[in-house]
Parts: C-alpha cells; sequence; structure tokens
C-alpha cells in the first residue's frame, strides 16, 4: 500500500496486512507530522468471496463481500498475507535443501552409511470448518432428512403389500358378518394403504432429491406433499369412524368421543409438525438458496 504524509507529501509503501483493522498511526521520517493511516478495502471482483478464509463464515447465497461481516478481516489483505508466508516458507525450504546439501558428509572408504532415513512424522489432517458449516445447512438437513423418512415410508408400504394376502381377509371377513364379502372391499381396507404409502414415499424422495440440488420447484413440492399428509391424516381417519359407525354393532356415545378425540390428536401430532416446516420452507436460510423460478 502507497501511502504520502499529508504535511510534506513524502511518500513510502506499507504491506497491507501490517495495518491494523482499526488503523495505525504513523510519523513522518521527513517532516516528524503524525497521521492516520487506514486499511484499504477490497474493490476488485478478485476478492469478493461467499466464504470467509478467516474465519469460514458464509452467506449461503450469492452475496458476496470484500470485509467479513463477522470477524472484520479485509480479504485482500488476509489473501496478501497468506500468499507473502507461502513464499517464505518457500524461501526458507528451498534454503535449508541447499544448506542441507552442502553439510552433508563425504562418504569415506569403510565407514557405514545409514541405510535408511527416519520415516516423516505422520501429517496432521486438516479438518475443513466451511464444509462442516455447508454440511449442517438447513437445506442438507432438511432434505437427507426427508430422504431418510421417504425411505422408511417405502420400506413400510413394501412390507404392507408382502403381508397382505386378499383371499384370506376376504374369507376371515365373510365368515365374521355371515355374509359375502367382495374382494374391492377388502382391498380398499386392507390393501389401498401400502400402495399410497409408497407411492407418496416415491414422491417425497425425488423431491428431496431435486432439493438437495437446489433445482427450482423442488421447495414447493415439498409444500405440497406435506400440506397432502396434513389433509389425508384427518379425512382417512374421519372415512374410517364414518365405516365404523354404519356396521351393525352396537355403540356407545363413550365410543363416539374416543374416536372424535382420537381423530383430533393425532392430527394435531402430525399436522403440526408438517406445518411448522412447511413455514421454515419459506425462512430466507432456505429461499436464498433454493430459488423458485
Amino acid at each position: 500500500m502507497k501511502i504520502s504524509c499529508p504535511k510534506c507529501s513524502a511518500s513510502g509503501n506499507i504491506p497491507d496486512h501490517e495495518i491494523p483493522e482499526e488503523g495505525r498511526f504513523l510519523s513522518c521520517p521527513r517532516c516528524k507530522h503524525g497521521f492516520d493511516v487506514k486499511k484499504p478495502r477490497a474493490t476488485t471482483s478478485e476478492y469478493q468471496v461467499d466464504v470467509c478464509p478467516a474465519c469460514a463464515y458464509s452467506t449461503f447465497g450469492d452475496e458476496r463481500f470484500g470485509t467479513c461481516p463477522k470477524c472484520g478481516v479485509v480479504i485482500k489483505a488476509f489473501i496478501d498475507r497468506q500468499r507473502e508466508e507461502m513464499t517464505r516458507a518457500r524461501e526458507q525450504e528451498i534454503l535449508t535443501r541447499k544448506f542441507s546439501r552442502d553439510i552433508s558428509p563425504v562418504s569415506m572408504p569403510g565407514s557405514v552409511m545409514p541405510s535408511s532415513s527416519p520415516a516423516p512424522a505422520p501429517e496432521s489432517k486438516h479438518i475443513d470448518i466451511s464444509e462442516l458449516i455447508e454440511n449442517l445447512h438447513p437445506v442438507n438437513l432438511i432434505g437427507w432428512g426427508c430422504t431418510a423418512i421417504a425411505a422408511v415410508i417405502i420400506l413400510l408400504g413394501l412390507m404392507g403389500m408382502l403381508d397382505y394376502y386378499g383371499d384370506d381377509i376376504q374369507a376371515k371377513l365373510s365368515a365374521q358378518r355371515d355374509m359375502q364379502v367382495s374382494a374391492w372391499y377388502v382391498f380398499f381396507h386392507y390393501g389401498m394403504l401400502p400402495w399410497i404409502q409408497v407411492l407418496y414415499g416415491g414422491a417425497l424422495l425425488a423431491s428431496a432429491i431435486y432439493f438437495l440440488k437446489h433445482l427450482a420447484l423442488a421447495r414447493q413440492a415439498l409444500t405440497w406433499l406435506m400440506w397432502a399428509v396434513i389433509a389425508f391424516v384427518p379425512v382417512s381417519m374421519a372415512v374410517k369412524f364414518v365405516c365404523w359407525w354404519i356396521e351393525p354393532i352396537p355403540h356407545t356415545w363413550g365410543g363416539y368421543s374416543i374416536e372424535l378425540l382420537n381423530i383430533i390428536f393425532i392430527s394435531a401430532l402430525i399436522g403440526a409438525p408438517l406445518y411448522i416446516l412447511i413455514r421454515f420452507l419459506e425462512d430466507r436460510r432456505i429461499t436464498s438458496v433454493v430459488k423458485l423460478k
């Protein structure tokens, strides 16, 4: 960085990284006048980044910055300091190798040379903090969570398909009711739910994969699927309640109350978390990464 005295106009150069974030007070060597020098700000796109190399702060979006809003480090000065340190380390390594070559002992007749050099020390593993933070981003957490839930739903649906024996269920119901029960009745009451689970799990799995890839409409597809569950649970339970009500068996007011409370409780237990997740999908941390087109 080039500086000049505001009084006598004497000029000189000083490295950017030697100037603190809050600035530095200098005295002119010619006229002894004191003045403040401020740290330069990055102005070129070369030093506009979205992840701070010092503290690993990330915007998780299209926003880029030349000065980290978290730790206040100037990206240009930080990168220049890293380059200077790497250059010094490289020069020191070259000097060390040259010095080792110059003082290496000359082998004499009868002298025993070591058969092997000491094993180099194992390199320490470097943990990439920015990569860890990126993996813990809400988009990744929601995407992988929906993927796991979709796999469980598909597995339950496939197990229900394998356990479904329509003829056995039809014969058992016909014997209990002293009347012939149709195969369609058995399928709608016992065999249709596993098919719904497999189809829904497949749609959820596909939406979660596209959501992880930040593709358009993935967030909206997840929202639709969650609203579908919120609506399906009370409707399916209400249909079962009506079917139980019209069956020719004795009913009591206590049984009606228990069934209605069960519908309300299960609907709230499943619908409340899904509604919260739907609202969270509209958060800026999600919309800034997964944008609808």
